[in-house]
């Protein structure tokens, strides 16, 4: 809903030129704000929902969020996420046009530490993310489903699957999914060269109670520093940064059956056909 959401809010906005530029960055980072604000107030167990959560990604509903950024400022964040987490993923695709995006976690490590007994599973510990306040809408209670962060993502054309993409990186999933996503759509690039491109994400600064905007010191230096002079507290990082996640994707095509995969420079992943 995350993803979608930052989607639905950048769709209608004027970006620029390149995904690298500051522009593209910028809008995309407030669009980030918005949502994890909207996650925070309203995202848990369908069952427990306070509002349909269609309402969240109408058109009327994203106009209104959508004219809360300001394209020449940086707004202050209420819903800061982290970067961690212990997450795989994977995508296959065959020549009928079926298609698989499956993601796996942990999420702390060894989860929570329990494993069911003779089979080494390893129970998850994402209980982690309920909140302890009971007026949260992600507020924990019995035979409640937790908010989460796992995208096994799948767009489809005309009613045919066309893209699986996903990625592990705790709160950076969905934000790399507005980035490949938008890169494939807005600005035509494959599989591959939407995963390679360099990546931000942003979030808290743990135990400051700060935010910063972290990315890979690969983006032109002008786009960082117009970045700052619109004030991202921005913090640069080495080139293929493991905190962007580890993405991988393929796009199919139902009309031609090519299949286009991609695979994240990051981690130790591969695009492979047969």
């Amino acid at each position: 809903m995350t993803a979608l959401q930052m989607l639905g809010m950048l769709d209608q906005l004027p970006l620029g030129a390149s995904p690298l530029s500051a522009e593209t960055v910028h809008l995309a980072v407030e669009a980030k704000k918005l949502a994890f604000a909207d996650r925070q107030a309203y995202l848990t167990d369908l069952g427990h929902m306070r509002v349909d959560p269609a309402s969240l990604i109408e058109a009327n509903y994203l106009a209104s969020r959508r004219a809360l950024i300001d394209p020449q400022r940086a707004q202050a964040s209420v819903a800061p996420g982290g970067f961690t987490g212990d997450t795989v993923y994977l995508c296959a695709a065959d020549r009928e046009g079926n298609v698989v995006s499956l993601i796996q976690s942990n999420y702390m490590g060894f989860g929570s530490g329990v494993v069911v007994d003779d089979t080494g599973i390893v129970l998850q510990n994402r209980g982690a993310y309920f909140s302890l306040d009971p007026s949260a809408a992600n507020a924990l209670a019995p035979g409640k489903r937790t908010l989460h962060t796992l995208i096994p993502s799948m767009a489809l054309r005309e009613g045919r699957p066309a893209i699986v993409f996903g990625s592990m990186g705790g709160d950076g999933q969905a934000q790399t999914h507005l980035q490949v996503y938008t890169a494939l759509a807005r600005y035509g690039l494959n599989m591959q060269q939407a995963i390679e491109m360099p990546r931000w994400v942003h979030g808290a600064i743990h135990g400051t109670g700060g935010e910063m905007l972290l990315m890979e010191n690969r983006f032109p230096g002008e786009t960082v520093d117009t970045l700052r002079s619109l004030g991202h507290e921005v913090q640069e990082g080495k080139p293929w940064l493991t905190t962007m996640g580890y993405a991988q994707g393929i796009i199919f095509d139902p009309a031609t059956g090519v299949m286009q995969g991609g695979s994240d420079p990051r981690a130790e992943g591969i695009a492979a056909g047969w």
